[in-house]
């Protein structure tokens, strides 16, 4: 069941993906182009595009995600999706995993649309930069860690996504429960506004209390390095290190979170 609750969520949404994805695609790819014309003004206007798209693919995804979600499962649509005789917790695992698997995909395309970006960078700069010396420099940067130092990294950025796109799904939800589904969207967005700003706090503190960053090492390489960020921050003082704080924080919240989604599905789903 939970296939085939995936392959419908796939088939449902692979329209508008399908645009995002090819929007922001062109919109790069035209922008670097742009930026090798001999015109300045031309010039700036490709890098502000393939900024905007670099920038702003992942949020519009999850936004778009987090919208769909909503629509589906409480708008007018989510009577026929309510209706199934799966337990909620299932419709929204599969739902869940659907915008996980996107959101991996989103990141990674990411991570491509930026080559030509930045390609689009030096070129205006005047930098002399291959795609051969990228790569090199790319050499350069992981031989400066472990390889179990990267792994963690990548699971921690793919965790903190997956955990961003909980917190909407999270507002989606409790925003139609009973005493807020006569709101419509207005509901959600009131949730996630409050969220955001329980998260800001949370995540405050998880910086201030945990004394680790990430950044280089007394040997060199990059690595974990004991820092004690509330004096930093007591003192109006800049670290030239990554504070690791916040990433425990995202990882149980989103937990909590996707724990008190199942049971807004399982338990207090309201259409009324």
């Amino acid at each position: 069941m939970v296939t085939t609750l995936i392959k419908h969520e796939a088939l449902r949404t692979r329209g508008w993906l399908a645009i995002l994805f090819g929007a922001a695609t062109l919109m790069t790819l035209v922008g670097t182009l742009m930026s090798y014309t001999p015109w300045a003004l031309i010039q700036g206007l490709g890098l502000f595009l393939s900024f905007v798209a670099v920038g702003g693919f992942l949020l519009i995804v999850q936004v778009g995600l987090a919208y769909d979600y909503w629509r589906s499962s409480y708008s007018r649509t989510g009577y026929f999706t309510q209706s199934l005789p799966v337990r909620g917790s299932t419709i929204y695992a599969a739902k869940l995993f659907w915008g996980s698997l996107i959101t991996v995909a989103a990141l990674i395309w990411n991570l491509v649309l930026l080559v030509p970006t930045l390609s689009a960078v030096w070129h205006v700069a005047g930098a002399e930069v291959t795609f051969r010396s990228m790569l090199d420099e790319l050499g350069v940067m992981l031989a400066a860690a472990p390889a179990w130092f990267w792994a963690l990294a990548v699971f921690f950025v793919v965790a903190m996504f997956v955990g961003f796109l909980a917190q909407f799904y999270f507002a989606a939800s409790i925003g139609s429960e009973a005493r807020m589904n006569r709101l419509g969207i207005v509901g959600p967005i009131l949730v996630f506004f409050g969220l955001y700003v329980v998260m800001q706090v949370l995540l405050f503190a998880g910086i201030a209390m945990v004394p680790l960053g990430v950044g280089q090492t007394a040997n060199g390489d990059v690595g974990f390095v004991p820092t004690n960020f509330l004096d930093l921050m007591l003192n109006n003082q800049d670290a030239e290190l990554m504070p690791v704080g916040f990433i425990p924080v995202l990882i149980v919240v989103s937990a909590v979170l996707i724990w008190r989604t199942v049971v807004s599905w399982n338990k207090k789903v309201s259409l009324a």
